[in-house]
């Protein structure tokens, strides 16, 4: 016992710095306790010994780090405006500017540091996704970190954005656009964008440019080179989480159409869908195990992020379907496990869970309507639409008894008016069934919610694209209905001053003369005007829809074919018979935006 008493006092004794411990080094601090080891005066590092010392764990500090930016972004959020002094900023942009060399798929979506996304009450305490709420809070820089870090101008294809209108740009997108899609941090400098993926840089700069007006060139001068970079982006090396990013900045906004080329927004919103599941997003709880290098579990704010994000990527796809007329896939096609499902639903803020609810409403209603079959359609098969249809809509109305806040029944109402526009392929019921009453009522509260956005002092040229489909199906619908045959129990007074109303708001969210809001004005004047349309040779009505495989879409597409007729030479010469149409020749006839 004493010599084991006596040994014990020599082990002891031999004990490493801080530092040596830390790196498992070889430490020589016992050979002379009052000088610093050999390691830490060759690496300049101050050396401690202290017997309560723990080694700590690289990847558990990185956790703790995160949590810790969560809390000072919580503060940030909560306190409406951002603090004089300029250390938590400058803790957040260097917390950014660690992910500026993380590479393409090695990396996958590991979501290391947080800013790449904002964090979890970005969503919930400021506006939700599509919101007649406030704006999102302003943010500004100190002169001090404008000085520290001041924007680099940059080149596009020969155009170059100087670094004054970079800062305005960005200032812009973050005001009034953000609010629609809230996927991108205020807080992390146009520098560091660009650092981390030139394409997500340049998307903000295209959506924002096209209200931007120290310089309204931009938009035309940039829109060919943004675009073909959304078509390289499938091979980029950046990060996957700013390329899903970015893709989602340009499917909500789309640039002008380039009538040389095809429309991209249905082909990139299936890429864009990929390029989430190949990485995983589609298991937010698993989404490491789809990186080529071991990472850690995701903690609970990265499934947050990797939650939302997904759920924005699905809508997205789901309504550049919808918008062109084809079948989306639903979540539960997506997604794996139910039970996993309903818990990553709890993670998410209520109005984005309704803006999904509704788009995956619309999803079914679309499998469901194809599979009844509407090419030509029997007596029973139009009673059977009509049932169907009914029942969709009254899930609709249980979703309206869900809302949590008034400015989120816009979703709501899109949802029904989409459903409701399928009632359009019924010849033999459509008059009887009292459709037409409700889709009238639906068609006018759409445009008079859109309304009164405008009337909030809200630029309708920063609205997404959904707000534009909403118009557009209302305003056809309201068309079709007031040329059509009187019924009772149409306000026809609010029919046609809804109707009005639709163009000129339309005209409002117009940026070019030649986007797809300036051309649906044009063919919504002259469809008013004409006393053709929608009418057979001997002038009695034809309400029956000549285009039948474009879902919603297709009392749009027939109303355009309609004007195409009377009012394209280039179309006329070559318009085929009534009830012949082939959907290749309509591809290029829907004006996208």
């Amino acid at each position: 016992m004493d010599d084991q008493d006596n040994a014990a006092p020599s082990k002891r004794s031999k004990k490493a710095c801080t530092e040596c411990r830390q790196q498992k080094a070889r430490c020589d601090a016992y050979l002379n306790p009052d000088r610093p080891c050999t390691r830490c005066v060759k690496m300049k590092a101050q050396c401690i010994i202290s017997d309560p010392f723990r080694r700590e764990h690289k990847r558990q500090r990185l956790s703790e780090l995160e949590q810790e930016t969560d809390e000072l972004r919580k503060r940030l959020r909560s306190s409406q405006s951002v603090p004089s002094q300029s250390s938590p900023i400058a803790m957040l942009r260097a917390a950014a500017e660690l992910g500026v060399h993380s590479t393409g798929n090695e990396v996958g979506l590991h979501l290391t540091p947080q800013s790449q996304s904002p964090p979890a009450s970005y969503a919930k305490t400021s506006v939700p996704t599509l919101s007649l709420g406030p704006p999102l809070p302003r943010v500004e820089c100190t002169p001090r970190e404008r000085v520290s870090d001041p924007t680099v101008s940059r080149t596009l294809s020969g155009v170059e954005v100087t670094g004054e209108e970079i800062d305005d740009i960005f200032q812009l997108f973050f005001d009034q656009y953000a609010q629609f899609l809230p996927v991108l941090d205020p807080l992390t400098t146009p520098n560091t964008y660009y650092a981390q993926c030139p394409f997500l840089f340049w998307a903000v700069i295209g959506v924002a440019c096209r209200t931007y007006p120290k310089n309204p060139t931009l938009l035309t001068a940039l829109a060919r080179s943004i675009t073909d970079m959304a078509l390289l982006s499938l091979g980029s090396t950046s990060a996957p989480w700013h390329i899903i990013q970015a893709l989602l900045l340009f499917l909500t906004w789309p640039l002008p159409k380039d009538n040389t080329r095809p429309e991209l927004t249905f082909p990139l919103s299936g890429s864009m869908l990929h390029i989430a599941m190949q990485n995983g997003l589609h298991i937010p709880m698993s989404s490491h195990e789809f990186t080529k290098k071991r990472i850690p579990a995701p903690s609970e704010a990265e499934l947050v992020r990797r939650s939302e994000l997904w759920t924005r990527c699905v809508i997205v796809y789901q309504r550049a379907c919808s918008i062109k007329g084809h079948p989306p896939r639903s979540f539960l096609e997506l997604e794996q496990d139910f039970g996993q499902r309903e818990v990553d639903l709890q993670r998410l803020s209520p109005s984005l869970v309704l803006e999904r609810k509704c788009q995956e409403l619309v999803a079914r209603c679309s499998a469901a309507v194809l599979e009844i079959g509407v090419r030509t359609m029997s007596l029973e098969q139009e009673r059977a639409l009509d049932i169907l249809l009914r029942t969709f809509e009254s899930q609709v109305t249980d979703l309206e008894a869900q809302l949590s806040q008034a400015h989120d029944r816009i979703q709501t109402t899109i949802c029904r008016l989409s459903i409701q526009m399928l009632h359009f392929f019924k010849s033999q019921t459509l008059l009887s069934t009292g459709c037409i009453q409700r889709l009238l009522y639906t068609a006018c509260l759409a445009i008079e919610s859109i309304e009164d956005l405008s009337r909030a002092s809200m630029n309708l040229a920063t609205t997404p694209l959904e707000l534009y489909f909403a118009l557009l199906l209302a305003s056809v619908a309201l068309l079709r209905i007031l040329k059509g045959p009187s019924l009772p129990g149409l306000d026809i007074e609010r029919a046609r001053s809804c109707f009005f109303i639709a163009i000129n708001l339309l005209k409002q969210m117009s940026v070019q003369n030649n986007d797809a809001a300036a051309k649906t004005v044009i063919v919504l004047n002259q469809l008013w005007n004409s006393i053709r349309a929608f009418r057979k040779p001997d002038g009695s009505d034809f309400p029956t829809l000549r285009i039948r495989s474009r879902l919603m879409l297709s009392p749009v597409v027939d109303a355009v074919w309609w004007w195409r007729e009377e009012h394209d030479p280039q179309y006329r010469s070559g318009a085929p018979s009534q009830g012949n149409a082939t959907d290749g020749m309509l591809l290029s006839s829907y004006p996208s935006r």
